[in-house]
């Protein structure tokens, strides 16, 4: 055997007896490692925030981060088609939602105290009372005792009948005056984006329906108590303030100048939108004719004049979609991105929302995340975007 392979051999040795002594130690001494171990993972919790990480998981405050809105969705009662109110406002303070909204109701409330005050049941618009008869009554006679009695009432009421012969429910105010009607039945719609019905209005329509029952010499029976129908009520108008929103965004022209008016026009017509109510541009709907989004000049008005769009200047462009009173509100935003994106293009603007912060594709998804999770939630409420309740309610 030579020197070079004696020495490889007391090297390999060497190691085997190295790697046999760490196992015989971990075996027998294996009580003080763990213990090290344990003293290691101790250090290091130590130096964790536990106590910072358990508040930011608290149930308040991590519904408050999921539900913080996107600065282009607005309540109704916040939205400025001028854009200055929005200007004395930060980003920060706008995705504050602990802010109160409406009625001085917290945006940012738990998930849990949404819950609580709306309740998990299909909501309730309407308080109502049945008169049935034992013979028919005609539609001008029954609506004249229902007007004479209607107006110490403030909100939206009705007063339908059951078609004889047919067996149909009409709204009086429409139906035809040759109509007559078996049952009848008067409704009060207890709450809005504008508030809930009181106790004492609650009164009065019980006064109106004892009057329509002695006068007609018709049975009576509501729907529910006076006690009973106010808790509903709260629960409607907590709904109203939570999901009333516009999308909104505005187009910019660039620092210092503005939008020609026939540019916009060229533009706008191209895009598909017309002239209509309240004198700004709207998308409507070919198959109902009614209004998906609308384009409005950036004034207090939002109105647009013959002579601004023949030969005028425009400052700038306001974008704006009702998302409750809408069918398939996200895509219906989509479309709007679209429109928005292809005006701007054509006129030479920007894409901001009403804080002035530029809009991109992460932000246009945001958005379109949030209307989603807002349509899934009227859902469940019962009332279906863009459906009748939905525009009596918005």
């Amino acid at each position: 055997m030579n020197l070079q392979l004696a020495l490889i051999l007391l090297g390999v040795a060497t190691f085997a007896g190295i790697v046999v002594f760490s196992l015989w130690r971990s075996r027998y001494e294996g009580r003080s490692l763990l213990e090290r171990s344990l003293g290691w993972i101790q250090v290091v919790l130590e130096r964790i925030p536990v106590e910072r990480l358990v508040s930011r998981l608290r149930p308040r405050n991590l519904t408050r981060r999921v539900r913080q809105k996107e600065p282009s969705l607005v309540a109704s009662a916040q939205f400025d088609l001028s854009g200055d109110a929005q200007n004395d406002q930060t980003p920060a303070e706008s995705a504050d939602t602990s802010d109160p909204g409406v009625g001085g109701i917290e945006r940012g409330a738990s998930t849990q105290s949404l819950q609580s005050e709306i309740g998990a049941q299909p909501l309730r618009i309407d308080y109502w009372a049945r008169l049935p008869g034992t013979s028919p009554v005609s539609r001008d006679t029954a609506l004249g005792v229902f007007r004479e009695h209607e107006i110490d009432l403030q909100r939206p009421r009705a007063v339908h009948g059951r078609t004889e012969p047919g067996n149909v429910w009409l709204d009086l105010a429409t139906a035809s005056a040759d109509e007559v009607f078996s049952d009848l039945i008067v409704s009060l719609q207890m709450a809005d984006r504008d508030g809930s019905v009181t106790e004492s209005e609650l009164t009065r329509f019980n006064n109106l329906a004892y009057y329509m029952s002695e006068s007609l010499n018709r049975s009576l029976k509501f729907d529910m108590t006076i006690e009973e129908a106010l808790p509903q009520a709260v629960r409607l108008e907590r709904f109203c303030q939570e999901f009333d929103l516009l999308a909104v965004i505005h187009i910019e022209p660039p620092p210092g100048s503005g939008f020609s008016g026939p540019d916009v026009v060229r533009a706008v017509d191209r895009a598909g939108m017309r002239l209509g109510k309240d004198d700004m541009f709207h998308l409507y709907d070919p198959r109902t004719g009614a209004s998906r989004f609308s384009l409005a000049k950036r004034s207090e008005s939002g109105s647009f004049s013959y002579d601004e769009l023949e030969s005028g200047m425009l400052r700038g462009l306001v974008l704006f979609l009702n998302v409750p009173t809408v069918p398939r509100p996200s895509q219906t935003f989509s479309d709007l991105i679209s429109v928005a994106t292809y005006v701007c293009t054509q006129i030479g603007g920007s894409l901001v929302d009403p804080q002035k912060g530029a809009l991109s594709d992460v932000q246009f998804d945001d958005i379109a995340r949030q209307i989603r999770s807002l349509e899934s939630s009227m859902k469940r409420y019962g009332i279906e975007p863009g459906s009748e309740e939905a525009i009596r309610l918005f």
